[in-house]
Order: C-alpha cells, then sequence, then structure tokens
C-alpha cells in the first residue's frame, strides 16, 4: 500500500511517497528521486502515517532554505566542499586560486527541483574544482578543494 505525505523539514515542504513498508527494502519518492530503504529487523514493527511526526536521522542532510547558503562539510580530504545531497550542478561560483571565506558561496547545485547555493565551512584558497556545471553529483562527493 503506497502512501502519500507533505512533509516540511526545516521550513521547505516535500511531497513524499511511501511504498510497502511490510517488506523491506521500502520505496521511498521524494519530489519525483525514489530511493530504496532498508528497514533493519531489529526495527520490529515499522509504520507510517500522516499523523506520525519525525526528524530526519543525523546523517541525513536536510534542505536549507533557499536564501541561505548550504555550508559543506568536509570530509575526505580537509579541505574538501562535497555535496550535502544527491544533485546536479548549475554554476560553479569560484576559480582556483580565489580566496574564499566560511559561509561563501561556491557552487550552486539542483536538487529535488531546488537550487541551492553550497558555501565553504572554512577561509582557503581554492585549489581544485572537481565539477563542472551540469554534473550529476552524489552525497558527499568532493565539488571543490580549498588549500
Amino acid at each position: 500500500m503506497t502512501q502519500r505525505f507533505k512533509l516540511t523539514i526545516d521550513g521547505v515542504e516535500y511531497d513524499v511517497e511511501v511504498g510497502d513498508t511490510a517488506t523491506s527494502p521500502v520505496d521511498v519518492t521524494v519530489e519525483g528521486t525514489t530511493y530504496s530503504v532498508d528497514i533493519p529487523a531489529s526495527a520490529g514493527s515499522t509504520s507510517v502515517s500522516p499523523a506520525a511526526t519525525s526528524r530526519p536521522a543525523p546523517a541525513r542532510p536536510s534542505a536549507p532554505s533557499p536564501a541561505t547558503p548550504a555550508p559543506a562539510t568536509a570530509s575526505g580530504s580537509p579541505g574538501a566542499i562535497n555535496a550535502p545531497i544527491p544533485g546536479r550542478i548549475i554554476s560553479v561560483l569560484v576559480s582556483v586560486g580565489d580566496a574564499v571565506t566560511s559561509g561563501q558561496g561556491v557552487i550552486i547545485m539542483e536538487s529535488m527541483k531546488m537550487e541551492q547555493t553550497i558555501a565553504a565551512a572554512t577561509d582557503g584558497t581554492v585549489s581544485a574544482i572537481l565539477v563542472s556545471p551540469g554534473d550529476a553529483v552524489a552525497h558527499g562527493q568532493a565539488m571543490v578543494e580549498l588549500g
């Protein structure tokens, strides 16, 4: 049985469709993108209802409001600016050699039909740009490196 929801996470509304929760993995579609979600056997009975209120798991990034650049977290390389969510690169706002400050937008990407500005988490100098406009990026993929 498939259920549809409108969920608001950090002020952003999403159209979500949840497949049959009696089996694992469960197909969950968020704004047209389908994810296969495993439900651990230790979770026991899982139910989803329109009245349920929950917050996303901490490991899953939430979408920032469009006016606020999303600070990219560094994982892997200490100066890497990584994709906080899967998406497509719209624009690269910096060039190799540019000095950037914490909070400055460096990438504009589209995810779930929304444009997001991805910001530097720290001050630094752009040492490498690893993506180009039109590229698809995975969650956590390095996009820009700061030196």
